[in-house]
């Protein structure tokens, strides 16, 4: 339960105050996705009438988790309320909540909740009702903040320094914390910071002692898959046989060609043998500064047609027919703009808007699974239908499309899966491409 008050906010940009409709009340009881939300600073979302900031804001919330009996208040000091107004504004959200419960989980630690004057330590204690003790906090704590002094490091030398005398602390559970924060910033919608975090993950794994074990453990930990080094894709670079492989390595490693390995190679140009060597690693450089460049105005222009694209259809009569009229723009590009406005609808509590963009992601889904290949197809049917005998009966009815292809085709989708075929997804595969080989090997028969 998230239940929307008027309190009185202020913006942590301009400072300026101002009252909002805000989700007050944050019942995690029941909903773990709202729980994350707001542990992740991503409640709370208004726009600032003053410099139009739109974000987070510093205002009062009453976080409730039954499991745990936690009844916790925020109580920004920062909006500088009296004792009578604080008092009213818990009151409220406490009566609201205790309004809105069955009369057998009012209980009495509802009447009583402990205030908080910050969001960290309002969230270090919802942690350690989690089981993660304060030591284990401060020890979170402090690798997020290495992770912080890392990226503030911009000189070669003096980062390499730094890692020299962290070394030790750059372990499993560095690299983890790491590899977090890059997928949440580019779950949130912010890809320079992700890429940011990337290129610093793999500039750590080359100079540190432990970092690409650390990372391959990682990577096995989360369903990642392979990671390269900037030294490594500098090398493929070099190496690419053709102007398809040279496209895809540059748009692969696009989080490693960064200001590091720009610098790297500056580097190489300068300790050239030769002025040919130097030569053709400048001209290494201006291929990948121009490559990048188109691609990244590519990316940024697909993004804006398919934003102005999803306008056109939620505000057609009949969103259906409007995609079916624009189904050849319907692509990955379309996907993400739409699932990146689905979460905000979400984060604002936007119910209708949310059910519309569903309908619309429903509905483009169905489309793209309609022009997908038929070996496509088949395989996203495998993988949602029951073993054994759901799995047999397509696999049977499409016998003409299991060949060898087919087989490799699932051999790379289980390794990108889980290369350790631990996951029940990667399970899953596993034995219904074990029912492919057995049906290919009754039609190669004569």
């Amino acid at each position: 339960m998230a239940t929307r008050q008027i309190v009185p906010m202020m913006c942590p940009v301009c400072g300026g105050r101002f009252t909002a409709p805000i989700e007050s009340i944050i019942d995690v009881s029941h909903d773990a996705k709202l729980k994350t939300r707001f542990l992740k600073g991503q409640a709370n979302i208004a726009t600032c009438p003053q410099c139009g900031d739109q974000g987070s804001k510093n205002a009062p919330a009453l976080y409730h988790d039954a499991e745990h009996e936690l009844a916790l208040v925020l109580m920004p000091p920062e909006l500088n309320l009296e004792n009578d107004d604080q008092q009213k504004i818990i009151g409220d959200m406490t009566n609201t909540l205790l309004n809105n419960l069955p009369p057998d989980q009012r209980k009495g630690y509802l009447l009583t909740p402990q205030i908080f004057f910050t969001m960290q330590t309002l969230v270090g204690r919802v942690l350690e009702a989690e089981g993660v003790t304060p030591e284990m906090q401060e020890e979170q704590q402090a690798k997020a903040q290495l992770v912080q002094e890392f990226l503030q490091v911009k000189d070669e030398k003096a980062l390499r320094a730094l890692v020299k005398e962290h070394d030790p602390e750059l372990d499993y559970e560095f690299f983890q914390i790491l590899t977090a924060l890059a997928q949440a910033a580019n779950e949130d919608g912010r890809p320079d910071a992700a890429r940011a975090l990337l290129g610093l993950r793999s500039t750590l794994a080359e100079w540190s002692t432990g970092g690409r074990e650390a990372i391959a453990e990682v990577n096995a930990a989360m369903g990642l898959g392979e990671t390269i080094t900037r030294e490594d894709l500098l090398n493929r670079l070099q190496a690419a046989q053709s102007d398809e492989e040279w496209e895809e390595l540059v748009a692969a490693g696009r989080p490693l060609l960064d200001y590091a390995f720009f610098q790297h190679l500056t580097a190489q140009i300068e300790a050239a043998p030769d002025a040919d060597g130097a030569a053709e690693l400048k001209s290494l450089r201006s291929r990948i500064l121009d490559t990048t460049a188109r691609q990244d105005e590519k990316t940024r222009a697909a993004m804006k047609e398919a934003a102005d694209l999803l306008t056109t259809i939620l505000q057609s009569e009949d969103p259906q027919a409007a995609i079916r009229q624009n189904s050849e723009q319907i692509n990955s590009a379309f996907l993400m703009v739409l699932t990146a406005n689905m979460q905000q609808a979400q984060t604002e509590n936007r119910e209708d808007l949310g059910q519309r963009l569903q309908q619309v992601y429903d509905a483009a889904a169905a489309i793209i699974q309609e022009q997908l290949p038929p070996e496509i197809q088949l395989l996203d049917q495998l993988m949602r239908a029951p073993y054994p005998e759901g799995t047999q009966q397509l696999l049977t009815e499409n016998r003409e499309i299991i060949t060898p292809e087919f087989l490799d085709v699932m051999d790379h989708l289980i390794a990108e899966v889980d290369p350790n075929r631990q996951s029940e997804a990667a399970k899953h595969l596993t034995q219904v491409q074990e029912q492919a080989k057995t049906i290919a090997e009754g039609v190669a028969r004569p």
